[in-house]
C-alpha cells in the first residue's frame, strides 16, 4: 500500500518516487531504531487481597516502575489472558479434560489500559479484574507491556513472568447446592446455633455476701448451711470454641482391586476418571467446612481447625497455637492449601486428635463412612459428604 501510494502521487503530481521512497523507508528506519532504544524496563508489584473465594470476581492493583532513566512512552498493559498457551501444543498428545482445565484455570475480565508516559523511576498504577475458578495456591497471570513509540509505527512486546502468588479458598455452599437440597447445610446451622446460644458464663466459686456486691445467683444450700449469706459468683470466658476436623481422605474405590475383565474399559480411563471425582468428593468436603467456619466466625464463636493433610503433632502446644489461629482468613487459607491424603495418613491423624481432644464441641467433615474404632466412638458430630 505505501508503494501504489508512492507511484500514485509520482503520477499526480510528478514527484520523483526514489526520494520518496528513500524519504519512507529512512522514517520507518529511524522509528525502529528509536523504538528498541525506548524499549520500557519495568518492575512489576502488586496490591491484592490476602485470599479470595473460588469463582469471585476481584480487583489487583498492578505497580509499574520505570527503572530506566530515559521515560516510557505510549504503553499498554494488562493481564496476560492467553493463559500461557504454548505454541507446539498442537504437536502434543494432550486429552480433551486436560485442555479444558488448562483453559478455565482463570479469567481476565478487563481489557489492558493505556498509560501514555512513566517518567524515570516513577510508578503508574492500573487495576485489573480476575477471577479464578478452582481452589488452591495459583500464580498470578503474567503482565504485558507493549510500547508503540513512536508514532505507533512498530511494537515492542514483553511479557514480564509473575511470582506472586494468591489463595483461592472453597467456595461456600449456597443454599441451591447439594449439600443444601440434602439438609446438610440445615443440619450443620442448627448445630452452630446450639453452640452460640450455649451458656455464656461458667462458675468460679461462691463467696461471703458483703453490702454493695454485684449479686447474680444466691447459694440457698450454702446460706442454710453456714447460717449467713452466700452468692454464686460467675465469669465470662474468653471465647466460646469449636473444633472443626477436616477429613481430607476418599474412601477406596471397590472395583480398583477387582481383577481387570476383557470387557472392562481400559484402565487408564478408569483411573483418571476416578481421580476426578475424587477430587470433587474433596472440594465439596472443603467447601462445606470453608461454610461452617464462616458461619461460627460471624456468631462470634472461636474455631480451632484441623486438616488431615497437615503434618502436625497434637501434643505440640506451640504448633495448635500457630496452626489455630482465631484468623478466618488464615484457616481458610488452609483450606486452600489443603490436598487429598491416604486413608491411613488420614485415620492417623485424626486418632492423634481426638485422644488429646478437650471437652468442647466437635464436628468432623468427612466423605468416609468406615472409620477405626477409636475414631466413630469420639463424642463429636460427624458430618459426611457424598
Amino acid at each position: 500500500m505505501l508503494l501504489i501510494g508512492i507511484i500514485s502521487l509520482n503520477i499526480l503530481w510528478g514527484y520523483p518516487w526514489v526520494g520518496m521512497f528513500a524519504a519512507c523507508v529512512a522514517t520507518l528506519g529511524v522509528s525502529l531504531l528509536v523504538n528498541q532504544l525506548m524499549q520500557p524496563r519495568l518492575h512489576v508489584d502488586f496490591s491484592l487481597p490476602r485470599c479470595v473465594e473460588a469463582g469471585q470476581i476481584f480487583n489487583l492493583r498492578i505497580h509499574l516502575k520505570n527503572q530506566r532513566h530515559l521515560p516510557a512512552l505510549q504503553l499498554t498493559a494488562g493481564l496476560d489472558a492467553s493463559r500461557r498457551k504454548d505454541l507446539f501444543r498442537r504437536f502434543r498428545k494432550r486429552s480433551a479434560n486436560q485442555q479444558s482445565d488448562a483453559a478455565r484455570a482463570y479469567e481476565v475480565l478487563s481489557d489492558a489500559v493505556s498509560i501514555g508516559m512513566i517518567s524515570p523511576r516513577e510508578t503508574a498504577s492500573t487495576d485489573v479484574a480476575l477471577r479464578f475458578r478452582h481452589r488452591g495456591v495459583h500464580l498470578l497471570p503474567d503482565v504485558c507491556v507493549k510500547s508503540t513509540f513512536p508514532f505507533c509505527l512498530f511494537e515492542f512486546s514483553k511479557r514480564i513472568p509473575s511470582q506472586t502468588t494468591i489463595p483461592i479458598t472453597p467456595r461456600l455452599v449456597g443454599q441451591t447446592d447439594e449439600a443444601a437440597s440434602s439438609g446438610k447445610l440445615s443440619d450443620m446451622s442448627g448445630w452452630i446455633r446450639k453452640i452460640a446460644a450455649a451458656e455464656a458464663y461458667d462458675y468460679s466459686g461462691s463467696r461471703e455476701y458483703e453490702t454493695g456486691m454485684s449479686v447474680r445467683r444466691w447459694d440457698f444450700a450454702s446460706w442454710a448451711r453456714l447460717g449467713k449469706p452466700i452468692v454464686q459468683e460467675f465469669q465470662t470466658p474468653g471465647v466460646r470454641m469449636a473444633f472443626i476436623l477436616v477429613d481430607t481422605a476418599v474412601a477406596p474405590d471397590p472395583l480398583s482391586h477387582a481383577s481387570p475383565s476383557k470387557t472392562s474399559p481400559p484402565r487408564d480411563s478408569k483411573s483418571g476418571g476416578a481421580t476426578v471425582d475424587r477430587e470433587e468428593t474433596i472440594e465439596r468436603v472443603l467447601s462445606l467446612a470453608a461454610t461452617c467456619l464462616t458461619e461460627l466466625w460471624q456468631r462470634n464463636v472461636g474455631v480451632q481447625l484441623m486438616i488431615t493433610s497437615e503434618s502436625q503433632d497434637p501434643l505440640d502446644d506451640s504448633h495448635l497455637s500457630r496452626k489455630s489461629a482465631s484468623d478466618l482468613e488464615t484457616m481458610l487459607i488452609r483450606l486452600a492449601m489443603a490436598h487429598r491424603t491416604s486413608t491411613q495418613q488420614a485415620d492417623e491423624a485424626l486418632a492423634a486428635y481426638i485422644e488429646s481432644m478437650p471437652q468442647s464441641p466437635s464436628m468432623l467433615i468427612t466423605s468416609r463412612d468406615d472409620f477405626p474404632a477409636n475414631v466413630s466412638n469420639a463424642a463429636c458430630k460427624f458430618m459426611r459428604v457424598q
